[in-house]
Parts: C-alpha cells; structure tokens; sequence
C-alpha cells in the first residue's frame, strides 16, 4: 500500500507517540468518560480541563520552536497542529476506543475526507457499505470518482457482496454499522480479515454506536471514524469529528489533516470534554429507550416494519449480540403505507423534535420522503431499504413512556 511520509521539510512535525496510561482510570468505562486523557491543573489545582485559545505559543529561542514545529518535540507551536485543549479530548477518545492516538476535527466530514484521502492515490478503489452516512456517500459520489478513484457500494451484511468487490487494487473498506438509517449490521470481524487479505486500510464509522456500546479497534479495525456532533457532544450544540488509530497511522492522517485544515476549534473540544463525561449514563438512557420504542412499535398496527438490533426478530440479531455491549439509541420503522403517511406521523409529533442529527439529549426524527433522503431516487432509497413512510428516530433521554405515548398519538393520526 502507497503511503505518505511524514516530512518535517514540509512543515510538519508529527510523531508517532502513543498516548500516555494513565493510572486513575478505573477498569471500567464508566470511570474512564470522567477521567481520561485528563489532570488536575498544576497551576490552579482546578479539577475542569481548562480552554486554551491560544493559536501561537512563543519560546525563548527559535531553535525550541523548531523542535516542537518541524521535528516532532513535546509541546505546542500553532493550533492547527496541535492545542491544549484539543489534546485532553485525542487523548479521552483515544482510551474509550481502546486505541494508541486521536485526532479532532471540526465536523465529523472533516474526519472522514481527511482519514480517506490520506490513503488514497488515483487509480485506487474503496470499498464501501451502501448504508452509510448520505454525506460520506455524496463525496465519493460526488469528487472521488471525480478524481480517478473507483468507489464500491456494497451491501455489508451479505460478506459475499463485499468480498467480490475486495482485489489487490483496494486500498480502503470502508464500514459503518448500524449503519445509517436501517440498522443493518456488518460482521466486523469478517470484514477486517477480507481487508488485510489484499493489506487495505480498515475504516469504521462508530458514530452510531458509540464506545459505549462497540470498541472496533478490538475487532482489528484500523482507523475509527466518529461525528462528535453524535453521542460524543450529545447535547446538539458542538460540531466536531474524531478519528482513533494506532500512533503510526494518525501521524499519517494528521499530516494531511494539517493541510486540509479542518481542525476542532479549542471550544468545542471543551465541550466536547464536559460532554463525555457523561456518555455512559447517557447511553445506557438511549439504549434502554431505543428498544422499548421498538418493542412497542413491533406490535402497532400502524407500523410495516421496525429495524432495531436489540429486537429478536432482527435478522442478526446473533451478530449483534456478539459485537455490541448495547444496541443503540436508534430505531428505524415504516408507517402507514406512503411517504405521505410518514410526513403525517411525523408533524403530529409533540414532544419529539422533527430535525436531523441524532444522538443528542433530546429525541429527533426525520422522515424519508420529506427530509435527509428528499434528493434520493426512488430506486436509490429503496436498494439501501428505505421503503415509503420510513421514519429514523433517535430517542433521547426523556423519559420512555412520555416518549411512547407520544409516537402512539401521532401514529393515529394516520
């Protein structure tokens, strides 16, 4: 596989360093959202990680600028390299995912073109599940292919219809499961050992799960993809992306990334920081949610269908049990018979807010055929499964019954 150096002539000095143990951590996640990657102030003895706004840092002669600027020295010289603050939330992601290294972003989009463009030249393919975020698929869509790339969509929970796509040409497979918006699950495992076959670059979107619920890396992936405007922030007030790595290949993405530019701003790694720190109270709320929606939605006579992998009767079900802690705080479900009918449902929600996003404080839903997927063809969104009236709800942590009874009297409007 093709791969960029890192070149300190290029202005650029980035390390292949793993994170520092820490030994306060606990054994277990919960303790770790509060405490990773971070310390008490020495200065202040504050216990809150402070924000540092700084963009330059000065140093007594130009030759420790240097170090730290071009050859990789501990410390900090200008913030789209690297800043304070947004070292605390790398070194917080980088534990939860059980990886060596992090990097922040400014969108989750920021993440994912920086991380595939770093390990792509022309000529090269990716393979890529069919059900994956609608941003990701309009840039390979859209400037990949543009570009000379060959992209794969691919239905990832059938392995035979990844495995045909996968030769010696494939640099990155690319996955995201469950996958946006059916709940489709991918087998990790299997999918890891068909990219190391060919020696591809194994990408996962975890936004959907969570660490909480799914730690990939553990399954041999390479590169973790999140959108922390997800579950990470969790409160719909911070736009920011992460990748987890091993220490070498964030050296490689965060060479690119210094070009490219999208970098998280010290404030909204800060909140970013104070968000997590209750990502597994907030989980379990979402988890505990999600599927009593979809146990009550299973039975309603309004509703066609229900994708949930916490339900028995989701096909993989099995798979779900063996690579997930928890099954989400997402449902999907098909009402009445149109997209007229989901678009009814939907605007006589009360309490539910009709947006995008998901994994936030608050419950949202969108309908297909009036929201997110409005631009698709028909014959797009149904080879992804998206069928008329197709609702994707991310429930939050209200409370489950108020959630419950809200979706039962906007399902009798239908």
């Amino acid at each position: 596989m093709s791969k960029k150096s890192v070149d300190p002539s290029k202005g650029i000095g980035v390390k292949s360093s793993k994170i520092v143990k820490q030994e306060n951590l606990g054994k277990r996640i919960g303790t770790a959202v509060v405490h990773a990657g971070e310390e008490i102030n020495p200065q202040t003895r504050g216990v809150v990680s402070p924000i540092d706004f700084s963009t330059t840092f000065a140093y007594k002669t130009a030759k420790e600028w240097a170090e730290v600027f071009y050859h990789g020295k501990d410390g900090f010289a200008y913030s789209r390299h690297g800043n304070p603050t947004r070292s605390i939330f790398e070194k917080k992601i980088a534990i939860l995912e059980n990886g060596e290294a992090g990097i922040g972003f400014s969108s989750g989009m920021a993440a994912i073109s920086s991380a595939i463009f770093t390990y792509l030249e022309t000529g090269d393919e990716i393979v890529i599940t069919d059900r994956c975020y609608p941003g990701t698929r309009h840039l390979l869509n859209q400037y990949l292919k543009r570009w000379g790339f060959k992209v794969h969509f691919v239905n990832a929970a059938n392995i035979d219809s990844v495995s045909e796509k996968i030769n010696d040409r494939t640099k990155i497979v690319y996955m995201e499961c469950p996958a946006n918006p059916t709940l489709s699950l991918c087998d990790i495992e299997a999918t890891v050992k068909l990219a190391k076959e060919v020696d591809a670059k194994y990408f996962f979107d975890n936004t959907f799960a969570s660490p909480i619920n799914q730690q990939p890396l553990d399954f041999g992936a390479d590169v973790i993809i999140h959108s922390v405007t997800k579950y990470l922030g969790g409160h719909s007030d911070v736009l920011g992306g992460a990748i987890v790595s091993s220490a070498e290949d964030r050296a490689e993405i965060m060479n690119t990334t210094v070009y490219y530019g999208g970098v998280m701003a010290p404030f909204d790694a800060w909140l970013t920081i104070r968000g997590i720190k209750t990502l597994e109270l907030r989980i379990q709320r979402h988890n505990l949610n999600s599927l009593a929606l979809a146990e009550f939605l299973q039975d309603h006579p309004k509703v066609r269908e229900v994708y949930h992998p916490g339900l028995k009767s989701h096909p993989q079900y099995a798979l779900a049990k063996k690579q997930m802690k928890g099954f989400g705080g997402m449902v999907s479900f098909c009402v009445g018979k149109t997209d007229t009918d989901g678009g009814t449902f939907l605007n006589a929600l009360k309490i539910v807010k009709r947006a995008s996003s998901l994994g936030s404080v608050e419950s949202l839903a969108q309908a297909s055929g009036s929201m997110i997927y409005l631009e698709f063809s028909e014959e797009e969104k149904q080879a992804i499964g998206i069928n008329p009236g197709f609702i994707r709800f991310s429930t939050g942590i209200e409370d489950k019954d108020d959630l419950i009874e809200d979706v039962d009297q906007a399902l009798s409007r239908i």
